[in-house]
């Protein structure tokens, strides 16, 4: 069993009472009368619905709460599947017995808008079914207050808004965990940490936690907030549509760069996909989509960007038909590492990068990030190869030297 000292620190640091929570205070304080009227009668609305950003304390507050109030938590998370079957007989389960020792229960059902794909079909008709008939209160969240999933549960729910966390409060607890861990981290460095959370408050201990363990609060900082608001944000986004025009709008509205973009994808593509058919049909249309890009940058023909927006929320995004979207913490892609490090482009790796790009019909910024990469791990492995890729290329051994 893992020691709670073996958590990752926004697991270990989890609220445990409504004392330990902070920001919210209206939301939270009204959500538990919600939960505490239970007691002598079923409300109006058998369920609730927060709604608000990530790192927000909504799943921390129902957890907390829950303690508070001597309740069983049955939770159902993004990564459980819950199509209309599922939900009819696990949810339904729940939902409709007592506890074997006589408390009460609340039901958690967390990002119920990322309900999509084959896999969660129906789920939303039978969250409505299971209820009208609860006999325990029943609460949802969810990060996007504009998900059309989100219409019909909006009528029946008790809708509790929350919002990002003050600096001020994220700072408090930052200091809190250093102390309660006996590390010793300057007020600057939680200052700056918390400046670059956005509000986010599993984000900043994230954030926190590597730092005291790899020190470097830049490279923390400047790697988790391109993640999270750049890289975060469009890999979930993306992997949660349904719609190939939503897909399309996320991609076009993101701040990476079209080379970034299939990279990131590449790199976190198998943690949404995880039937073999959708993994295989995925990656055949990153393969399209990268092609396409590679022309664009060879010839500089612009006109065939949609294109390869059409072949990644077409080919890619819709793959997933039997995975149902869950949360995930993404990986920044391993191939590029070493090149943000720092430059490692030199006049000899031009003719490689050249014969690179032209026989993968990849950009040379691509073919720099995967294939000489690649090549170079190849070679390690395999010294005996070096000769063999040079002639390949038709370029001087020195051109494939690190």
């Amino acid at each position: 069993m893992t020691e709670r000292g073996d958590l990752p620190w926004p697991e270990k640091h989890r609220p445990q009472s409504r004392e330990d929570l902070v920001g919210n205070t209206d939301a939270i304080d009204s959500l538990k009368t919600w939960m505490a009227s239970w007691e002598k009668r079923v409300p109006k609305n058998r369920a609730a619905l927060l709604v608000g950003p990530p790192g927000t304390g909504k799943t921390a507050s129902v957890g907390a709460l829950a303690i508070d109030l001597d309740l069983e938590l049955v939770e159902f998370n993004s990564s459980d599947k819950r199509n209309k079957g599922a939900i009819e007989t696990l949810v339904w389960r729940a939902a409709s017995q007592q506890t074997l020792d006589g408390r009460g229960r609340v039901i958690l059902l967390d990002e119920v808008d990322g309900l999509s794909g084959t896999s969660d079909r129906g789920g939303v008709s039978a969250i409505l079914k299971v209820i009208k008939e609860s006999m325990h209160p029943i609460i949802m969240t969810a990060n996007d207050p504009e998900s059309p999933r989100l219409k019909d549960l909006y009528s029946v729910c008790e809708v509790f808004v929350y919002r990002p966390i003050e600096h001020d409060e994220i700072v408090g607890v930052l200091k809190m965990i250093a102390s309660g861990d006996s590390v010793s981290v300057s007020l600057e460095a939680l200052e700056r940490i918390a400046d670059g959370a956005g509000g986010d408050l599993r984000a900043a201990i994230s954030d926190l936690e590597t730092h005291v363990k790899r020190g470097n609060l830049d490279d923390v900082l400047r790697t988790s907030r391109d993640i999270r608001h750049g890289s975060d944000a469009t890999l979930r986004r993306f992997f949660m549509s349904v719609d190939p025009a939503i897909a399309r709008d996320v991609l076009s509205d993101s701040d990476l760069d079209y080379d970034s973009l299939l990279l990131w994808v590449e790199e976190n593509i198998h943690l949404h996909f995880l039937d073999v058919h959708e993994l295989e049909n995925g990656l055949d249309g990153l393969s399209l989509a990268d092609l396409v890009l590679g022309r664009i940058m060879n010839s500089q023909n612009w006109k065939l960007l949609s294109y390869f927006f059409d072949f990644m929320a077409s080919k890619v995004a819709m793959s997933r038909s039997e995975t149902p979207f869950r949360k995930v913490e993404y990986e920044r892609p391993s191939w590029p590492l070493l090149v943000w490090q720092g430059s490692r482009s030199t006049d000899r790796e031009a003719d490689a990068l050249a014969a690179l790009a032209d026989r993968g019909l990849v950009s040379r910024s691509r073919a720099r990030r995967t294939h000489l990469e690649t090549i170079h791990r190849l070679v390690k492995l395999n010294p005996g190869s070096f000769k063999r890729f040079a002639e390949w290329l038709d370029v001087d051994k020195k051109a494939l030297k690190q």
